[in-house]
């Protein structure tokens, strides 16, 4: 597991104060951006400060399926023989976690250096190559990760937020994560005139540094002298700031004052919290009081005349540079050729057979059989086609009512009814060798088959119970993570229409976040590094 400590632990003032984070700070901002585009279904995206493009590339992954298909592909159920008792008819696979459908992303930076990884991170990926072509063994091991079922249009520009880009106006949401701590006060300015009024997104996410928080990093009684980083570059105040590039820090307060005052002006409501609490428990009793390391806020727009005008106007008076962007590149992420085109549901259901026999399996869970390519794709990307495919098959058993099932669709598993009719063969054919056996994609002298003295250590599938999943670094953990001390985000709804955080109900905002540890040497590490843990 890796950390970003900040300080260390000792019982002197004069030292700073361990503060880690779990998952790391900059995954967090991540995390909640992500959660907001999921939960508004967010299908076009502007980064304004991309950097490497770790949002891009992220958005760049397919969806394992499209989103519910409609009535006339398929229709609601009004009977449903093969299921189990007091399981409701669904006509939809319910998601636990439903899918990020984009369909256009767009990144934005003044960075060559980091835009070059933008562009290689958001590429389309090389064709399939069949390493053993001509096997049937290829097909059948999960070959559906990576398949696309939508297309997408992403583009990386390079250039200045104070240029408009035309290609920008009315996009669905930009997002601007740890960039308006670090603009110039020249370009300050252009910051919510650009966005919010020629642009106007429907939504608009940003984050920044919260100086309330830095107090966290030193005890109460501590000296200033205490406090490593870095002083206001502007001398405007005596404050420590947390990265040499940074022109500002906002206190809580003054963070909110800006998006209540911004908000009003360009026609937005505003939710405002904080994500970002710290493991350790301060022993001041301060956590509730200091908040999140980092101040986050979602802009939601409503109708308003002439945003759009007030905002060219504003920007033709500041006479800044007017050097047109740079488009970068332009990838084309094109769909799957059997996208939206699903065959019968008797076919689907047939393909589920033959498959569950050809596994020689009784039971298998949904999602194992969606992973396999052919039958993915006779369902045309809906896994709604498969689940209504398997309900009406009279060979097949949809089992969804257990304690652990009725809502959990990725425990939901399919009953090849009657069993499996051929078992698995044991003993070789006539004609056969052990050579036979031997799996296509071996590599003698990978893994360890025998002992030092050449004598079994164990079960002869000890060595296949080894996750790959764990942790390299689980061993350095110096101490157990206290889970009980994990916070919530604070939230705090602003609409400057008083309408209480333009209606928000999806519930994002007010999630119970567990917060906990990442690493650096002092306060100033990897706190604004949203492209990787080196990064500030």
């Amino acid at each position: 597991m890796s950390h970003i400590t900040l300080g260390s632990v000792q019982g002197d003032d004069a030292e700073e104060l361990k503060v880690t984070f779990y998952p790391q700070l900059f995954l967090q901002r991540r995390i909640w951006v992500l959660d907001v585009i999921r939960a508004e279904k967010v299908t076009e995206l502007l980064d304004i400060g991309c950097g490497e493009g770790q949002l891009l590339s992220v958005l760049c992954q397919p969806a394992s399926w499209l989103p519910p298909p409609p009535p006339h592909i398929l229709p609601r159920l009004e009977e449903n023989p093969h299921s189990s008792e007091n399981t409701p008819l669904s006509p939809t696979y319910n998601d636990e976690i439903p899918n990020i459908h984009p369909a256009r992303i767009i990144g934005l930076d003044i960075s060559s250096s980091d835009l070059e990884f933008a562009v290689k991170g958001t590429a389309p990926p090389q064709p399939e190559v069949d390493l053993n072509e001509g096997s049937s063994q290829f097909a059948t091991c999960y070959t559906n990760v990576g398949l696309r079922w939508e297309d997408l249009d992403v583009k990386v520009w390079k250039g200045g937020l104070e240029v408009i880009n035309e290609d920008f106006v009315d996009v669905e949401c930009i997002v601007s994560t740890e960039v308006i701590e670090h603009l110039p006060p020249d370009i300050f300015p252009t910051f919510a005139p650009v966005i919010l009024g020629v642009y106007h997104p429907q939504f608009f996410l940003v984050t920044t540094p919260s100086y309330t928080f830095n107090a966290r990093f030193t005890a109460p009684t501590a000296p200033p002298s205490t406090r490593k980083g870095y002083l206001d570059p502007t001398q405007r105040t005596d404050r420590i700031f947390r990265h040499s590039d940074h022109k500002f820090e906002w206190t809580e307060d003054e963070f909110q004052k800006w998006c209540y005052d911004t908000a009003r002006e360009w026609g937005y409501s505003v939710k405002v919290s904080s994500v970002g609490r710290a493991v350790e428990v301060d022993m001041w009793g301060r956590d509730a009081e200091l908040g999140g390391a980092t101040s986050v806020a979602v802009f939601s727009r409503y109708d308003m005349e002439g945003r759009e005008q007030k905002g060219r106007e504003v920007l033709r008076a500041l006479r800044l540079n007017s050097e047109p962007h740079e488009l970068l590149v332009n990838h084309k992420h094109s769909a799957h050729e059997d996208s939206e085109k699903p065959h019968s549901l008797e076919e689907i259901g047939s393909k589920v057979k033959a498959k569950m026999e050809e596994f020689r399996e009784g039971f298998m869970r949904v999602e194992e059989l969606w992973f396999e390519r052919d039958i993915a794709v006779l369902c045309g990307g809906w896994i709604e086609l498969l689940v209504r495919a398997v309900e009406q098959s009279e060979f097949l058993l949809l089992k969804k009512d257990g304690e652990d099932m009725k809502d959990k669709r990725g425990n939901w598993v399919i009953e090849l009814v009657g069993g499996v009719c051929q078992p698995k063969e044991h003993w070789l054919k006539d004609g056969e060798t052990n050579l036979d056996s031997i799996p296509f994609d071996w590599v003698p002298g990978d893994g360890d088959t025998e002992s030092s003295e050449g004598e079994w250590g164990g079960s002869t599938d000890m060595d296949g119970d080894v996750s790959w999943n764990e942790s390299e670094g689980d061993e350095d953990l110096e101490e157990p993570i206290d889970w009980s001390h994990s916070g919530q985000w604070d939230t705090l709804e602003v609409d400057s229409r008083g309408s209480g955080g333009g209606g928000w109900s999806t519930g994002w905002a007010e999630a119970d976040v567990t917060d906990a540890p990442t690493s650096g040497s002092n306060s100033t590490a990897g706190w604004d590094g949203d492209e990787s843990e080196d990064t500030t």
